[in-house]
C-alpha cells in the first residue's frame, strides 16, 4: 500500500483551489520537488496542451526545463 503524503492542504483550500481552477495538491508537490510557484502554476497550465497535443515545440522545451533542475536555473 502506497504511503499518503501530507502535503498541509486543507479540505477548504483544495476546494478553493479547484474552484478557481488550481490543483493545490499538484501545487504543492510541485513546490516541493524544487519548483518555484510562478514556473509551478505555469508548467500546469502547459500539461493540458501537451497531453492534447496542441502545444508548440517551445513550450514542450521550456516544460522540460522547468521540470528539470539544472535547467530551471536559466529560467529564473
Amino acid at each position: 500500500m502506497s504511503e499518503i503524503e501530507d502535503l498541509g492542504v486543507t479540505v477548504e483550500e483544495y476546494l478553493e483551489g479547484m474552484a478557481s481552477g488550481i490543483d493545490v495538491l499538484e501545487l504543492k508537490r510541485l513546490e516541493a520537488y524544487g519548483v518555484p510557484k510562478h514556473l509551478a502554476l505555469e508548467v500546469m497550465a502547459l500539461t493540458p496542451k501537451i497531453i492534447d497535443g496542441t502545444a508548440t515545440p517551445e513550450e514542450i522545451v521550456r516544460g522540460l526545463m522547468i521540470l528539470t533542475p539544472s535547467l530551471r536555473e536559466q529560467l529564473e
